[in-house]
């Protein structure tokens, strides 16, 4: 049990690790929406989609593992959490599995958190583009605007509104 144990301190850091990885470039994401950098916002994708496979993977294992140690715990009636594995190791395995457990919660928040403030940030440009597609397409079609004056007035023609000084 000893070695099943170990080696789910060793999946967990490394998953920590990668949570930390895709958190960095969650950031850079932000910095590539706002300054609107398109080619280098496909790069970041491309890299964060990269470490989710891993992830999974290493989830994959981790799962694995956690079966396991249920099998030889005695605890095969019900799923074996993280945190069960945790209460139930003593020693230093068991502090060692306790602060990655924490260290894996805490990472998991603040990479859950980045993403709302990026779909936050991408929902606002999208707002932002729709709107600005709407205005345009109302220019082009010569749909009545409201002139200098502040009265209703038809379009002389599609770019009139574009090229019309105050």
């Amino acid at each position: 049990m000893k070695s099943l144990l170990v080696e789910l301190t060793v999946v967990l850091r490394k998953e920590v690790d990668q949570y930390r990885r895709l958190l960095a470039l969650v950031r850079e994401e932000r910095g590539r929406v706002v300054r609107s950098e398109l080619a280098g916002l496909l790069e970041v994708v491309q890299e964060k989609e990269a470490i989710t496979r891993g992830l999974a993977q290493l989830e994959a294992f981790r799962s694995s593992l956690v079966d396991q140690l249920a099998v030889e715990l005695g605890e095969g009636g019900l799923p074996l959490t993280l945190t069960r594995v945790t209460d139930l190791s003593s020693g230093e395995i068991g502090r060692t599995l306790r602060a990655l457990r924490v260290e894996f919660c805490e990472v998991v928040d603040l990479l859950r958190a980045a993403n709302d403030v990026n779909r936050t940030l991408l929902d606002r440009s999208l707002e932002f583009v729709q709107g600005s597609l709407e205005l345009l397409r109302a220019v082009m079609a010569g749909t009545p605007t409201y002139g200098a004056r502040g009265r209703l007035s038809e379009t002389a023609g599609p770019l009139a509104v574009v090229n019309r000084t105050a």
